[in-house]
């Protein structure tokens, strides 16, 4: 951990001292981005602070039109469409936790000429299955080129079933400062989930051919206790995460003086250089806590109780470095290339004890405890180069390569190509896109070599490789867009019917087709999204072929003559659909969603119902969600054995202050 020492200490002097024209436009009262996945461009992207879609609060249905999940708010998930899964990323148990946590890679920087502050509450159901958020987020510019921001956010939901409680608080900490000269962007994030498992309920027929008067009351297969103010569950993760990332850049450019901007038009520096430092920290630390392993060994969940038949304490300690510096020549419109060197370290530590007393729980470095301890220290380093231009403010051009040096990675490379054509008639707006990237990567470690109380393999895996063709057409004055990828895997990785990681060593191929279109007519709104899916082996990779989100309402702005008041009301419905497919069941000592050939699951609407109000920078909303339950058939499960909630009434609240 020696590494994180290269941090320049000496940045967060200079940027209260430098004072100079920042590069965003500030004629918007507040600009938001984030950054491209190799930190050059900036994305543009909107606050939340529109009234339409505010009635949607859970993180997964805000992402994605169609999901796996457990049911509850910050509980397992992954979404159903293929393009939104990133399968290059490492396996480190925590991954299906990642919708509900403040990462690196979901930051947004801001810069606004007013402080800008805004506080959200939801709330649904009874006491015995309350469901709460709070967030609190204020940003402001320190100076006209200088912006920081807080965001704090608290959620928890017991659960209409047994035992599947969640608590989730996460804190972020994000800054950015566009000089002419220096330039930065940083962000730190503190994540904590502390999830119950309950093994889902132990017969979907107690769902779909019984109705209880009380949903607790639905058997579990794992036990614990749990009532309103007391829960204390036999099977549960603790997951703490922490990632900090910071590029710096300075621009090696001649400060503008007046006789500079009179001879401009006789001569122009198209690019000039800069230097650009980047680093990043991500750590997470697993806990998984079984009370009676053998009760889920006796119900067929678990292959084997390898070390302790009595308790499970299965303990991942993980954290990841990167260094790397970049030369960069920076041009007009983001025109520009570059090229660094990347140094990267990681390190795994997995422990399982026998002895029930020992109470270490982490390990940050290799102990001889008995019985079962691995730890692994890996590191890698690549070269990475990128080219972007824009022509004519009509045709983009993007080139992007990587390969790696030395380390566990070796040989692994990245090649992708990306050209846009965009086209400006009067108010009408067309972009076409097409992208083709070809890429060879070493699975994670962790897909490799495992150890725990349940599950332990070791194993030599070869090379994934993806190839990737994807084409997008934007109507943005259509408001229609629609976007087709191809990708053809090789090796991929993935978990089988008994929950462990395999590697199909033929050719994979998925078709998705998303689009997305709006219609307006009146003050009638529909909004639509709609996924076409095809996989040549759906018993390597099982989708729905079909998933649907439709948001319809009524807009009306009310206008109260006598206090001048305007009351913005939109009332409707959301509609979440997708058919029928063999569905992923869970295994919770690994965290992960696998193969199952049991039982198909979908072909089942989700209704939710709405009022949303706007009064000047107060938002309100009343939903009744899954509104449809017990109208028809009652199999309404995402994942094997794990029923959605059933019909749920929510509020909320949020306050925006610009001061």
């Amino acid at each position: 951990m020696r590494c994180i020492s290269t941090i320049p200490l000496c940045f967060l002097l200079i940027i209260a001292k430098i004072t100079v024209s920042a590069q965003i436009d500030t004629s918007l009262v507040i600009v938001s981005w984030k950054l491209d996945p190799y930190y050059i461009e900036k994305i543009p992207t909107e606050l939340d602070t529109n009234l339409k879609g505010f009635q949607i609060d859970n993180p997964i249905y805000k992402e994605y039109i169609s999901a796996t999940t457990l049911g509850n708010l910050s509980a397992p998930s992954v979404s159903n469409i293929f393009a939104d899964r990133d399968i290059k990323e490492d396996y480190i148990v925590a991954n299906v936790f990642y919708p509900f946590m403040k990462r690196i890679q979901n930051t947004y920087y801001i810069n606004t000429r007013k402080p800008f502050s805004k506080l959200t509450y939801y709330t649904g159901g009874g006491s015995y299955s309350k469901e709460e958020t709070f967030e609190a987020f204020h940003t402001q510019n320190i100076n006209p080129t200088l912006n920081i921001g807080l965001q704090f956010t608290t959620q928890g939901a017991a659960g209409q079933y047994r035992l599947q409680r969640t608590k989730n608080n996460s804190f972020r900490i994000f800054s950015n400062r566009n000089g002419r000269i220096y330039s930065y962007h940083l962000s730190l994030n503190v994540n904590h989930i502390f999830a119950n498992e309950n093994g889902g309920i132990v017969n979907d027929t107690l769902i779909t051919d019984t109705v209880y008067t009380l949903t607790k009351y639905i058997p579990t297969l794992f036990g614990g206790v749990d009532q309103t103010n007391k829960n204390q569950p036999d099977v549960f993760h603790d997951i703490r995460n922490i990632s900090f990332f910071t590029i710096q850049e300075l621009a090696i450019r001649k400060k503008i003086t007046a006789t500079d901007s009179a001879a401009s038009a006789r001569k122009i520096r198209i690019f000039y250089p800069k230097l650009a430092y980047i680093f990043s920290l991500d750590r997470t630390k697993v806990l998984f806590t079984d009370k009676n392993p053998s009760l889920g060994f006796n119900a067929g969940l678990y292959p084997d109780v390898y070390i302790d038949k009595s308790l499970t304490k299965d303990s991942l300690f993980c954290w990841k470095v990167q260094n790397t510096m970049r030369m960069q020549f920076q041009g007009r419109k983001n025109n520009h290339y570059f090229i660094d060197f990347s140094f990267e370290a990681m390190n795994y530590t997995q422990y399982v004890p026998s002895d029930t007393i020992i109470e270490y729980h982490f390990f940050y470095r290799d102990r001889s405890l008995p019985p079962a301890n691995r730890n692994a220290q890996l590191h890698n380093t690549y070269l990475s180069s990128g080219f972007s231009r824009i022509f004519a403010n009509t045709l983009k051009i993007n080139l992007y390569g990587r390969y790696y040096l030395s380390g566990y990675q070796f040989s692994d490379f990245q090649l992708s190509g990306e050209i846009e054509l965009m086209i400006k008639r009067g108010k009408n707006i067309f972009s076409l896109k097409g992208e083709a990237s070809n890429e060879l990567f070493r699975p994670g470690f962790l897909y490799s070599k495992f150890i725990s109380n349940n599950f332990i393999w070791d194993q030599n895996l070869k090379q994934t490789g993806i190839s990737n063709l994807s084409g997008e057409l934007n109507l943005s004055s259509k408001k229609f867009v629609i976007q087709t990828d191809y990708y053809l895997l090789r090796n991929l990785i993935y978990f089988d019917t008994a929950a462990y990681p395999r590697q199909y060593q033929k050719g994979l191929s998925v078709l998705t087709v998303v689009a997305q279109k709006e219609f307006n007519i009146w003050k009638l709104h529909s909004i639509n999204k709609i996924a076409w899916q095809q996989v040549s082996n759906t018993d390597v990779l099982s989708l729905p072929v079909l998933s649907l989100y439709s948001s319809n309402y009524f807009e009306h702005e009310f206008y109260f003559r006598v206090t001048e008041g305007r009351l913005l009301t939109m009332v409707g419905f959301d509609l979440f659909y997708n058919t029928s497919y063999y569905a992923n069941a869970y295994m919770p000592p690994l965290a992960v969603f696998y193969q199952q050939k049991e039982k198909q699951l979908g072909n089942y609407p989700y209704i939710d119902v709405f009022l949303n109000l706007k009064l000047k920078r107060v938002k309100f909303f009343v939903k009744y969600e899954h509104v449809n339950s017990g109208w028809i058939d009652r199999n309404f499960f995402t994942a094997l054995h794990y029923p959605k909630n059933q019909r749920y009434l929510k509020l909320g609240i949020s306050w925006t202050f610009y001061d």
